[in-house]
Parts: structure tokens; C-alpha cells; sequence
């Protein structure tokens, strides 16, 4: 009981730590099934963090494990398999403990050594329940995640909607797939002409060529499909929520160029079989190529003024103030007026109190950051004047970033930038 307490105790200060997205019912297990699930799904996210060096989001995911732990301990099953349960649950229990107190460390190699047992533990627990249970796939309900069957041609009860295999995000900070599964091809050229308003029309497929129609995707921010533009300076950013047409993966949307060209067209969507973020990306104007540091130098910019309101951006740790590569760090942005009162009332933009863009050098690296506490459903609610945000730079080079936010009205896009080192 001390270790169950000790480890619910863990599992919340884990969870709030890295405000990672839980489907329902994750930390609620009803079933067997529903547990190995978990099992499963959260211990192939944690050999993916270690893969990439992510301990201290380690903990939140292993952490994930006790709740399905504690119903396995409980079930019902033939007497020659109870010691077997009892032993390998409560010893599966300290090594959760041991395996978030680690990562948590930064200890690499205690990390992976109790991975490493737990697995083993969880492999000689399978036999004493039934193989479909432990291999069970959970499928829920894109309306309601509630609604939960291991039956994949199972409708919702309440909606009669398709069910999606369920899925547990590894990260909610600069999520990546293995191998992406999208393209992005626009249906004719477009010539951009400066201050005059272009209309596109895109098309979004799988690698194999089959059209991506709105519910093959998992919404982010209330939206399927969003854009992301940004012309070769990094000066001239547009984040754009397309309507959908009668054709399946054909989309249309306007923007107005501050500038002739080239810009790189994002397209920001989430395959429902992965339900990670894909960035596809097509070129508008001719071939984008960054500008060089010869011909235009990228400046730190970590405060400005915007619409008459000032942002200001600080970050906790790195090298000189900058977050430190690879990890995830804290940053900030505190919201001004012109007469420094702190702001107070910035309303929700697409399900949030800002969004940050980020766009590196290369011109083939973006960052989507949002303000932690997850999505903002309620029109009421106002934010500000601190907006905080975890972030994970993958690579050395400069950011440019785009904050925009809502303020009595007004969507307001802030520029700011800053050099990230090794």
C-alpha cells in the first residue's frame, strides 16, 4: 500500500511536470486489456526518449504504467498465476519509481538499466494473461475519447463515428514521427505579387499518393489542417486555417505576400495512425533558399513592440540565457502595454492564449510551441501578462520565432529570434 501510495504520489508531480497530453481513461483502466494497452504504448514511448536522450520527460511516461499496474495486481485469474501477479506487479511498482527517480537525476545508465528489468518483469507477467488481452489494440471515438472498444469496426454509441486506434503521444514538446506518412503538392503554380492577395489551393496525400480528407486526422488545436508560411528573409509569417472542398485532401486558403517570394508552404497536420505532427512542405514564388549570413545578418531579438504592446522573452538555464540544446527548458514571454501596465486580457486564439512559431536557418526546421496548461476551451477566459512555454531545440542555428496572441480583438504577431550554441 506504501508503494501504491508513494508511486500515485509520483505519478501526479510527474504528470504536471511535463503536462503531457493523456488520452481518458489512460490513468483510468477499466480492463486488462486497457491496461497492457497502457503498458504497452507507454513503455514504447519511454525506449523512443531514451533513443533521444529526453530523460527528464522519462518520468512522466513510465510513470504512466502504475495505474495499469495497479488493476493487473487486482485481476482475477487462475491460482497457480497469483504469486506471479503479486511478485512481478509489486516489483514492476519499484522499478517505475526507480526508472522516474532516475530520469529525473539525469542518470543515463541507471535509466535504461531499470527500463531494462521492467521490461524483462513485463514480459514474465504476460503469461499468466490471456495473449488478446495483452496484445489488444484500443480503439476510441474521435468526438468522444471516452468511448472506448478493443473491436476496431465497433462504432460510437453515441455518434455512430469510425473509432481510431488510441494512441499516447511520447512527447507534447517538438513531437517528431519516425518516417513521415504525408506530402504536400500544390494544385498549379502560383505567382506571388507583393500586397496583393494570392488564393491557393493544396493538396495533401500519403507518400503512396491517397488523398488526406479532414477525419484521417487528429485535430491540434481544434483545427485538422493548418498552414504555415514564411518568406525566405524570415520577416513575413502567416498562420492560416484552410476551408475544406468537396474533393478528399484538397484544401483552399488566401494570404497576402509582404513580399514577392519565395515563401515555404507548411502544411501543420496530425496523422490519425501516428497522431504526431507532420510538417509537408511546397515551395510558392520559385525555390526558397534562406538568405545568407553575407547578405542579411539574423539579430537576437528578445524584446519588441508590436500594435503597441511589448514582448518581452526570457529563458531559464542555457548558455548566455538561450535554452540548451536538446533538453526541454522553460521560456517566457511577458505582455506589456505602451505604458508598461501588465496585460491581463489576451483571449484565446485557436484554443490558446498564444502561438509560437519557430522557424531555424536551415529553412527546413519549425518549432509549434504552446503555452503550458493545455488548450484553452472556454471564449471567456483571459490570460496573460506571463505566458510560459517548454521548448526542446533539436539543433544549433537561429529561430526565428512568431508570437501571436489576441488582445481585445486583434491578433497581434510579435517577431523575435535568438541564436541557439552548442
Amino acid at each position: 500500500m506504501r508503494l501504491s501510495l508513494l508511486i500515485l504520489c509520483l505519478l501526479g508531480r510527474f504528470t504536471a511536470l511535463a503536462d503531457l497530453p493523456v488520452p481518458p481513461q489512460v490513468l483510468d483502466p477499466l480492463t486488462a486489456a486497457e491496461a497492457w494497452n497502457v503498458i504497452r504504448l507507454s513503455t514504447t514511448n519511454v525506449a523512443r526518449l531514451l533513443k533521444e536522450e529526453r530523460l527528464q520527460e522519462v518520468p512522466a511516461q513510465v510513470s504512466l504504467c502504475s495505474p495499469a499496474l495497479r488493476l493487473l495486481a487486482r485481476a482475477s485469474t487462475a491460482p497457480e498465476h497469483r504469486q506471479l501477479i503479486d511478485q512481478n506487479t509489486a516489483l514492476a511498482f519499484r522499478l517505475v519509481n526507480d526508472i522516474a527517480q532516475a530520469g529525473t537525476a539525469r542518470i543515463p545508465a541507471s535509466t535504461a538499466a531499470g527500463f531494462a528489468r521492467l521490461q524483462a518483469i513485463l514480459d514474465e507477467l504476460k503469461p499468466a494473461f490471456d495473449p488478446a488481452e495483452v496484445t489488444a489494440e484500443i480503439h476510441v471515438c474521435p468526438q468522444h475519447p471516452e468511448r472506448l472498444s478493443t473491436k476496431s469496426d465497433a462504432p460510437c454509441p453515441l455518434c455512430n463515428s469510425p473509432l481510431r486506434v488510441r494512441r499516447i503521444p511520447y512527447t507534447d514538446v517538438n513531437p517528431a514521427p519516425l518516417t513521415p506518412l504525408t506530402r504536400l503538392n500544390l494544385e498549379s503554380e502560383v505567382e506571388l505579387t507583393k500586397g496583393v492577395e494570392t488564393r491557393l489551393r493544396v493538396r495533401l496525400q500519403t507518400l503512396t499518393g491517397q488523398p488526406l480528407a479532414s477525419n484521417q486526422l487528429v485535430p491540434l488545436h481544434g483545427a485538422p489542417v493548418r498552414f504555415l508560411l514564411v518568406d525566405q528573409t524570415l520577416q513575413d509569417f502567416h498562420l492560416l486555417t484552410p476551408t475544406g472542398t468537396d474533393q478528399p485532401g484538397i484544401f483552399e486558403f488566401a494570404f497576402t505576400p509582404a513580399a514577392a517570394g519565395p515563401y515555404r508552404l507548411w502544411a501543420e497536420i496530425a496523422p490519425a495512425e501516428t497522431a504526431l505532427p507532420e510538417y509537408p512542405a511546397a515551395d510558392l514564388g520559385g525555390e526558397f533558399k534562406i538568405v545568407s549570413r553575407s547578405t542579411r545578418d539574423f539579430l537576437d531579438v528578445v524584446s519588441t513592440t508590436v500594435g503597441g504592446f511589448r514582448f518581452d522573452l526570457t529563458f531559464t538555464g542555457g548558455n548566455g540565457g538561450s535554452p540548451p540544446l536538446r533538453q526541454v527548458s522553460l521560456m517566457r514571454i511577458h505582455v506589456s502595454d505602451s505604458s508598461g501596465q501588465l496585460v491581463t486580457r489576451l483571449e484565446p486564439l485557436m484554443q490558446a492564449f498564444a502561438h509560437l512559431t519557430g522557424f531555424y536557418d536551415d529553412g527546413k526546421t519549425v518549432l509549434r510551441v504552446h503555452p503550458v496548461g493545455g488548450d484553452i476551451l472556454r471564449e471567456d477566459l483571459r490570460g496573460g501578462p506571463w505566458l510560459a512555454f517548454k521548448i526542446y531545440p533539436p539543433q544549433p542555428g537561429y529561430l526565428r520565432l512568431f508570437c501571436q496572441l489576441r488582445v481585445d480583438g486583434r491578433v497581434i504577431t510579435a517577431p523575435l529570434g535568438i541564436h541557439l550554441t552548442r
